[in-house]
């Protein structure tokens, strides 16, 4: 370790050591420092040492415990990603996922419950069931399948649009059952929503309800129904899709399906059971099959129709994320000598050890991103601190803070745990020599 600096006389960088010499220019050390810091971060590295997006048509996503993740900015270490709640934070873990065959979205999901039965079977819940069966249906048929949820996430439409745009599937479904009908029918209600501008969406949700229909048809309950009974567009007082799900993702085929009504008791009660839950399940996988497979051109259709009044759920208000940013610890080494400089350095600054690691890795990622150089000091290479000494500490990393110690390692040529001690070294340096 230096000793103290003596009036007069400044801190310096040179052919490999810190030297202590007469000051000539600069009145604070800090200067200096700065300075010797610049020249021996010497030219930023490709790779890691810039934070610029790579051009993807789709990014695709990051799985993590089941979550899709849609990637807003690809990063070789953390992704800027959405999580469910549509916030944005740099994901470390998961595995990327590029494209599949079809999404399927559970609708609702959280606070919002969707229709509530008199048998209290929650939509929210019964969209997920079949949505699982769903996509147990079309594995077996060897398609790639991505839910939107797996669990009682709260979602706001916009991130399931989000999901479907970064996947760019080939079909994407929102799978939902319906409320407020109390016109008596002799036939099921079904009803399928496609988008306006897009045949394919059209032909797909006809499909959709041919097998919808006539699955439900082969059961002997008092249905109802409305005039929208079938496959049509529902539509805003602008003529866009009054469906976020659908309008917020328009070059993804999609198609909304509402198998029946929840708020008519008999219907509820019939698809409270588990075999029917399956049958409904069935029929939307080889509704997918077909579309897929075939030409068949689907039937049920309706004339488009405007609904000004609709509001809807969805928003997310009050979507609450769990702390999805994961966590990850590197360890240096330093010797007793060294650590012992550090840990009287904490006991200055009143942190720890592992503050000081962090702290210093950051100071080095500030300087430089200067963009000077000392014009009377030339450009040494950077001695590699020796990172295996016999005593450790460890410092933990979030996503997105890792992505700077990478980039300093990246920069100067050495290892996370070699710039996480070189930033402790700038720590210990800064603290027992500037006045």
């Amino acid at each position: 370790m230096l000793g103290i600096i003596p009036h007069g006389f400044q801190l310096f960088y040179g052919h490999g050591v810190f030297q202590i010499v007469p000051r000539r220019c600069s009145p604070f050390p800090l200067a200096a420092l700065l300075a010797l810091l610049l020249t021996a971060a010497g030219t930023p590295a490709d790779g890691l040492a810039t934070e610029q997006a790579l051009e993807t048509v789709h990014p695709g996503v990051v799985m993590l415990d089941g979550i899709a993740f849609p990637i807003l900015e690809e990063h070789p270490v953390a992704p800027l990603v959405t999580t469910p709640c549509a916030n944005q934070i740099r994901l470390m873990a998961g595995t990327r996922l590029s494209t599949v065959d079809v999404v399927i979205d559970p609708g609702h999901g959280g606070p919002e419950t969707g229709s509530v039965a008199s048998n209290r079977l929650i939509e929210r819940d019964l969209n997920l069931d079949v949505a699982l069966l769903v996509e147990k249906e079309l594995l077996d048929l060897d398609y790639s399948v991505v839910l939107t949820r797996r669990t009682d996430l709260h979602m706001p439409i916009r991130q399931r649009a989000a999901i479907a745009s970064a996947l760019a599937p080939r079909v994407f479904i929102s799978v939902h059952h319906n409320g407020g009908a109390v016109r008596a029918s002799d036939e099921p209600g079904t009803e399928t929503f496609y988008q306006i501008n897009n045949p394919d969406s059209r032909r797909l949700a006809g499909i959709l309800y041919e097998e919808l229909h006539e699955t439900f048809s082969t059961y002997d309950v008092p249905w109802v129904n409305t005039a929208h009974q079938g496959a049509s567009s529902r539509l805003n007082a602008s003529g866009e899709d009054a469906y976020g799900v659908l309008r917020l993702a328009p070059e993804v085929i999609s198609v909304i399906t509402e198998a029946l009504y929840m708020s008519h008791p008999p219907e509820a009660d019939l698809i409270a059971d588990p075999e029917v839950q399956a049958a409904e399940a069935s029929a939307l996988a080889k509704g997918i099959d077909r579309y897929l497979t075939t030409d068949d051109p689907g039937s049920g259709y309706r004339k488009a129709f405007v609904d000004a009044a609709m509001t809807g759920t969805g928003t997310g208000a009050g979507c609450v994320d769990p702390d999805y940013a994961s966590w990850s610890e590197v360890s240096s080494g330093y010797t007793v000598e060294e650590h012992q400089a550090l840990i009287v350095t904490a006991e200055l600054l009143g942190r720890s050890p592992d503050w000081i690691q962090r702290f210093g890795v950051r100071a080095l990622d500030f300087f430089s991103h200067l963009d000077r150089r000392s014009s009377d000091v030339s450009q040494p290479s950077l001695l590699t601190p020796d990172a295996a000494g016999a005593v450790t500490v460890t410092s933990a990393w979030t996503g997105e803070e890792r992505i700077i110690l990478k980039r300093v390692a990246s920069l100067y040529g050495v290892t996370e745990a070699e710039a996480q001690k070189l930033g402790a070294d700038l720590m210990v340096l800064l603290t027992n020599h500037l006045d």
